[in-house]
């Protein structure tokens, strides 16, 4: 059944100009089935598996075709014409499973065809677009050296000062800071300690590695897939570099909501300040790449504002493989916890421990006292470890710091509450001339001319680098050779990032058992006013003179179709009403990615629930997000950078 889907989306296709096999390639000639079925296999929560297997099953049965509107057969009996009017009928059904299912399949099979290369290390679509792929790694001398870990061997027992758990721009920074004020310190990271040289830059297999589980983080319904690091270092290693400083607006909105006149203050300015110092945040290293060059010239044609993006990088090469640091900087320029905080944190004689994952904090008379944790030794068999310790720093996630003290039992109502996801669309363009949209330095240009609308709460432009796994999840599909052409014209395109300022909380739960367990629907209000919706639309289209598409889709790449339900996570996204503001509803739609993972910000108060009910944002057509649902035209999820705890941070 899996191969049959999997022929329906990538059949081999006639074309007069193919070269290098990007059409002649199929699925069944490049293996696709199988590295599918892998990633199904791969998924950690078994209620993701089952779904994906009942929805195969369901193709194979010709009575629940029928029941779902198609022809009494099933899906492997019918004409190859037949499978993709199939497919095309359910991404566009006004039956939420169906385009939830077409777009877990379409995800699925279209990163396990283009997200790895085929036996001789290339791909014919990588070869057709002038896609290099992983490039040769530097000589050894100019990569560092992973930091020095602890192996957990045996069922041990631990005693420190204070163990952090997290080593990402929390825990990272939190461990620097005690090793040097003397205190004995252990950190947990449930990752793995990667150095530069193992960086191995295929999108697949970086995915896998070095994001939280697998980058197959999503809330239930699919809407809000989240990326987060998940390594030494954190979400520090994998992300843009971007480094804003918090904004004076902000800071003193969260006084006032507060009632503190803390984020004011001088001395929290004075953190602020060293930590931009210690992560070397600058405008040195800001060569623009062509997608940058493509948005500053547009904002200065248009009059707009534009500037450069400040950056936590020092000699940063800023070529064509810094379009690859979303997967790890192989040069060590990018600088990281891991280069920093907790390199100073280890000089100073911190323990480091990866692959542990904390089960719970222990807590005696009202206090934490230490944790109780899982390691994995050198041969990956799981330890005991119990750590004892005078206090407990709990910085692992905006997902998985709550789940930890729900396990511990803190009973406090604020626990998983006022979590903040950021929803992002972007404006896509093809454009005459090579763009190489991999290449060039992460993100070096970006506008706030749109940042303060709505009190503050508008949309910040910016570029973000593109490999396979954004058309792959993010490209709409009307058919398999439209999709097919719009991959072969990769190498000319580009886009501009619109990324919000979220207004409500979300929620984080965890399921009985501790662990991180199904996720509630996310539910969205995005139909704009009509008056603004007007208004925004001629922003929006600032490009078009090139042809350029204003189609929005997922502007940070996961792999789609992957999507899984965090262990026993439960994110409750209050929808923010973002955006009343129209040049962002008009082409946003209701679902969203995140890169790198969000902070809870106990600041504020959520609104009240917000259903979406018959918005139109894309195509005319009514959209609702019940459970489950996966939509067709995909955009991602940036975080708010300036709402993180003060620091100044990379994305």
């Amino acid at each position: 059944m899996l191969e049959a889907v999997c022929d329906a989306f990538l059949p081999s296709l006639p074309h007069p100009d193919d070269p290098h096999g990007l059409f002649a390639t199929g699925a069944r000639a490049a293996g696709t089935a199988a590295r599918a079925e892998r990633l199904i296999a791969a998924l950690a929560d078994p209620l993701d598996r089952t779904r994906l297997r009942l929805l195969l099953t369901a193709l194979g049965s010709p009575l629940a075709s029928a029941l779902f509107g198609g022809p009494f057969a099933s899906f492997p009996d019918l004409s190859l014409e037949a499978r993709e009017a199939a497919l095309r009928a359910w991404s566009v059904s006004r039956l939420a499973p169906r385009r939830a299912g077409f777009q877990a399949l379409k995800r699925l099979v279209h990163v396990a065809h283009y997200c790895w290369p085929l036996p001789g290390g290339s791909h014919p679509a990588w070869r057709a677009v002038g896609y290099p792929g992983p490039l040769p790694l530097p000589p050894p001398a100019v990569a560092r050296d992973p930091l020095p870990t602890v192996t957990i061997e045996r069922d041990t027992t631990l005693e420190c000062d204070v163990v952090v758990v997290g080593s990402g721009a929390g825990g990272g920074v939190a461990a620097g800071v005690l090793a040097a004020a003397g205190r004995d310190l252990i950190v947990l990271e449930r990752g793995p300690n990667p150095g530069p040289s193992d960086f191995s830059h295929v999108e697949g297999d970086s995915l896998e590695r070095y994001y939280l589980d697998g980058g197959l983080l999503t809330t239930q319904d699919g809407g809000m897939p989240i990326l987060a690091g998940s390594c030494l270092g954190g979400g520090t290693v994998i992300n843009y570099t971007t480094s804003l400083p918090l904004p004076p607006a902000v800071r003193d909105e969260w006084d006032r909501l507060a009632g503190l006149t803390l984020f004011t203050s001088p001395r929290f300015q004075e953190s602020l300040d060293r930590v931009s110092a210690r992560v070397g945040a600058g405008t040195r290293w800001n060569t623009p790449g062509m997608r940058d060059q493509l948005l500053e010239r547009g904002c200065r044609a248009l009059g707009w504002h534009v500037d450069l993006q400040p950056r936590n990088v020092t000699d940063c090469r800023e070529g064509l493989e810094c379009g690859f640091c979303g997967y790890g900087c192989r040069h060590g320029a990018k600088n990281t916890t891991a280069s920093t905080y907790l390199a100073d944190a280890a000089r100073a004689g911190a323990r480091l421990i990866v692959h542990c994952d904390v089960e719970r904090a222990l807590i005696a008379g009202g206090r934490a006292t230490g944790v109780r944790a899982t390691a994995r030794g050198a041969d990956g068999r799981p330890h005991a470890l119990t750590v004892r310790a005078g206090a407990v720093v709990a910085a692992c996630g905006a997902i998985n710091t709550p789940a930890l003290l729900a396990r511990s039992g803190l009973a406090n109502p604020n626990v998983g509450r006022h979590l903040r996801l950021h929803p992002a669309a972007a404006v896509f363009g093809f454009f005459p001339q090579r763009v190489e949209p991999w290449s060039g330095a992460m993100q070096t240009r970006y506008s706030d001319q749109l940042a303060n609308m709505d009190g503050g709460y508008g949309v910040k432009l910016e570029t973000a680098p593109i490999h396979f796994a954004l058309p792959a999840s993010g490209f709409g599909w009307e058919g398999a050779r439209a999709h097919r052409e719009d991959v072969a014209r990769l190498a000319h395109l580009s886009l501009v990032g619109l990324l919000l300022r979220d207004r409500d909380a979300g929620h984080v739960a965890v399921s009985r058992g501790g662990r991180p367990g199904p996720l509630p629907p996310v539910r969205v209000r995005c139909r704009a006013p009509a008056p603004r919706r007007d208004r925004g639309r001629g922003a929006a289209r600032g490009g078009g003179r090139d042809g350029s598409r204003n189609d929005a889709h997922a502007a940070r790449a996961r792999p789609p179709g992957r999507g899984r339900l965090a262990r026993g996570v439960r994110a409750r996204c209050r929808s923010s009403r973002l955006q009343r503001d129209a040049h962002v509803l008009h082409h946003l739609p209701s679902n969203g990615q995140r890169p790198h993972g969000s902070r809870p910000c106990p600041l504020g108060r959520g609104r009240p629930w917000r259903v979406a009910r018959g918005a139109r944002p894309l195509r005319g057509r009514r959209e609702r997000l019940p459970d489950l649902e996966r939509r067709e035209s995909h955009d991602y999820d940036h975080g708010d950078r300036r709402s993180r705890g003060g620091r100044a941070r990379g994305r």
